[in-house]
């Protein structure tokens, strides 16, 4: 369990906010630069995310596979992963913390 500040920018810890910006800008650079859309640099481009995305989030990083499917790049599934795994180890934290709660009871 972590005893850390939260910061005031959206509630979310520091690392989390880390990896959502990390996420958003993956999914941004997809819509702002189109001559990344090419081929072959878009596909590297998507593979170097699936990569950082299974490292960061594990098994839930490859939600991110939908970008290697032609027509799936206009979904921002960086940013849908993120908040997957968010929501996921939101519900995890709040059931130790009751299981710590129901043990000291």
């Amino acid at each position: 369990m972590r005893i850390q500040r939260r910061p005031l920018i959206l509630g979310l810890y520091l690392d989390e906010l880390a990896l959502l910006a990390v996420c958003l800008l993956l999914d941004f650079i997809e819509y702002l630069i189109p001559p990344l859309l090419a081929p072959m640099v878009g596909d590297i481009l998507d593979f170097v995310g699936l990569v950082f995305a299974v490292l960061a989030f594990s098994w839930l990083g490859f939600i991110t596979l939908l970008e290697l499917i032609p027509g799936f790049d206009v979904l921002p599934s960086f940013t849908i992963t993120w908040f997957t795994w968010y929501l996921m180890r939101e519900r995890r934290l709040e059931a130790e913390l009751e299981r710590e709660l129901e043990r000291w009871r």
